[in-house]
């Protein structure tokens, strides 16, 4: 299950089956079991900064923020992988940046985002690679380009 909470001011701007159909084809190009679950907040920059700040003592709005749970809820037994955090406004901010579509730039969060729940990283270059050699299949299932390495999500 993936629950989907878009701030009141994005709503009309994005559709949830977007995030829906997203989160669904990183648990399948994984292999990530239907039973499990996570939450995705589409937000605005000023909690991304708050998050940002509280948990990694920095003190400026970032794209995407992951927490990962891996616990089991106990009313459902299946296992909460955790929550995502995206800035809608960077979300935006990159899509112009990469010339590409919104749609896109929040696909490739979602992606970006699901990819750490699952414990992947890129804090070294063979990792970076993995990464987003991952992303970037998934992104195409959805006729989204490969935008520049250098600008995808940190």
């Amino acid at each position: 299950m993936i629950n989907i909470i878009i701030s009141e001011a994005y709503a009309s701007q994005l559709p949830q089956y977007l995030i829906q159909e997203t989160a669904q084809a990183v648990f399948r190009h994984q292999k990530v079991l239907d039973s499990s679950t996570l939450s995705i907040v589409i937000a605005d920059n000023q909690r991304l900064k708050d998050l940002n700040r509280q948990f990694r003592s920095i003190d400026s709005p970032t794209d995407v923020l992951s927490f990962s749970s891996g616990e089991i809820d106990p009313e459902t037994g299946q296992e909460y992988l955790g929550d995502i955090i995206i800035s809608w406004q960077k979300a935006e901010g990159q899509a112009r940046t990469s010339n590409q579509s919104v749609a896109c730039e929040i696909r490739l969060l979602v992606i970006h985002g699901i990819l750490h729940l699952l414990g992947f990283d890129h804090a070294t270059i063979e990792e970076q690679k993995e990464m987003w050699a991952i992303q970037n299949q998934i992104l195409e299932e959805f006729g989204c380009s490969s935008p520049d390495k250098s600008s995808q999500s940190a």
